[in-house]
């Protein structure tokens, strides 16, 4: 009922002229009035819920204000009750007070008073309502917009979380109501920057353009930009509204952009370096043929010049990788040894480890064998043993094992290379197979991609396994390759 439309008004005295009193003033200023003689009697009543005020008598005969109080606002919470006394009884209308009467009204009763008490109750429930459109209104655009909303109590506190919030994040409302959003969703080499920004939007200079990482539940990193600024009074108390947008698909979007640009240029530059790079190759190569012609009575040093020419031909292949990176990988599958794969790849890092302690353990319980490609396989193994080298601090160990698999329906083959380092956190796992994406000083980015291309190119998966799951696990990458061709 709207707060200027007549109310209706329940008087509870046990005096009949009282209340006859009371019905003639309420009635001439329009309002519907009820009337009740004793608290039996206002039991007995029904439908509550047009009743906007109770002027309610302290001593009746078979109850007292405050007894009757407790009933009155579990059937009509919304209604006013004004509470009827001597001047004598101000303890018990202060006891009724503390139990939420609205207002008290000294006998004899004087109609401008009675009238004056309406009037402020009126404009408070007025004001209750206004309030509750507003909240309602907010919480309606709050909840339909695809933004991050929350509401920060000056001690960083979370005293709103909106629905979006939740989605983007994980975490639910209830789990975070009161809990300080810095230490919760803010990573800890943000959490400065961050803290001063919301700081100053207290103080009165709103945010823009803030942009931070926010933790989610699962662990993951989402990249945010935040607008905030002061709200005067938030439930009493100042507080800080922070709008933000998820921007992580915006971002990866540009990244794969550079990455693109990235990735054309180098293809220019590693075009025109194989072909300067060919006639070099081509005479490293007649030289290497006439050097074998000269040491054709030393089986050692022929050893040594083919491994020299085989290094070559891997070079000039790796030159054509990098060119081709966007092309599709042509493959020459034979039925191939794994293990003899992975055995190849860690000899051919020999040099890397020298001078380190490093242990490459083996628990094959299956036949290794699939139909691949073994040059391109070695390069994927070459990948992840390297990396797993770099990542790690001595002693280095490295465990490989395969056991039977399926793929799409298909017999397959898992090989999982598990190291004893510090692990993947959420975003290394998130990005450990794009472009460029590297956390070494030195390298390009391009291993993992690389080995990603070719596992799919042979109809394989290659992905982090749950080892790495949080720092201190150590890194597992696990292969699943089908045991035939497609």
């Amino acid at each position: 009922m709207s707060a200027d439309a007549p109310r209706e008004v329940l008087v509870v005295d046990d005096d009949p002229d009282t209340r006859a009193n009371l019905c003639d003033i309420l009635e001439l200023d329009g309002h519907t009035v009820r009337t009740a003689g004793s608290a039996a009697e206002v039991r007995r009543l029904g439908d509550w819920s047009h009743v906007a005020a109770v002027v309610l008598d302290r001593l009746l005969p078979d109850g007292t204000a405050e007894e009757l109080l407790p009933w009155l606002r579990r059937q009509a919470p919304r209604a006013a009750v004004l509470i009827v006394t001597g001047h004598s009884d101000l303890q018990g209308v202060i006891a009724a007070l503390r139990q939420g009467a609205a207002d008290y009204i000294i006998k004899p009763i004087n109609p401008d008073g009675l009238r004056a008490s309406l009037a402020r109750v009126a404009e408070r429930r007025r004001l209750a309502e206004a309030k509750e459109r507003s909240e309602a209104a907010f919480r309606t655009l709050v909840e339909a917009a695809p933004c991050l909303t929350l509401i920060l109590r000056p001690d960083g506190a979370i005293a709103y979380f909106s629905p979006f919030a939740e989605e983007v994040t994980g975490h639910a409302e209830s789990a975070v109501l009161g809990r300080d959003y810095l230490t919760l969703l803010v990573p800890p080499e943000q959490r400065a920057a961050v803290g001063d920004a919301l700081r100053r939007a207290l103080a009165g200079t709103p945010a823009r353009g803030l942009e931070h990482l926010v933790r989610c539940a699962d662990g993951s990193e989402r990249s945010t930009l935040w607008n905030a600024r002061l709200l005067a009074d938030h439930e009493g108390a100042p507080a800080v509204l922070a709008v933000g947008q998820d921007i992580t698909e915006l971002k990866r979007a540009q990244e794969r952009t550079l990455q693109a640009e990235r990735l054309a240029a180098i293809g220019q530059m590693v075009t025109g370096l194989a072909h300067e790079s060919g006639n070099a190759l081509a005479r490293s190569q007649a030289c290497l043929e006439l050097l074998a012609l000269e040491v054709q009575d030393r089986p050692e040093a022929l050893d040594l010049v083919a491994r020299v020419q085989q290094a070559q031909d891997h070079l000039q292949q790796l030159y054509e990788d990098v060119r081709g990176y966007a092309a599709p990988l042509r493959l020459d599958r034979s039925p191939t040894d794994v293990r003899a794969v992975w055995r190849r790849a860690w000899d051919s890092l020999a040099v890397r480890r020298q001078g380190r302690t490093a242990a490459l353990r083996e628990e094959a319980g299956v036949d290794p064998i699939c139909a691949a490609d073994p040059f391109r396989l070695e390069q994927v193994f070459r990948n992840v043993l390297e990396n797993a080298l770099a990542a790690c601090r001595d002693p280095v160990e490295i465990t490989v094992t395969c056991a039977d698999a399926a793929l799409d329906g298909r017999p397959a083959l898992r090989v999982a290379v598990r190291d004893n380092g510090p692990g993947l956190n959420p975003e290394q796992r998130r990005r450990l197979f794009e472009p460029f994406y590297t956390t070494k000083t030195k390298g390009t980015g391009l291993g993992m991609p690389i080995s990603k291309r070719i596992v799919e190119a042979h109809g394989g998966r290659i992905e982090v396994g749950a080892a790495a799951a949080g720092p201190g696990r150590g890194a597992e990458i696990i292969l699943t390759l089908p045991r035939d061709e497609p």
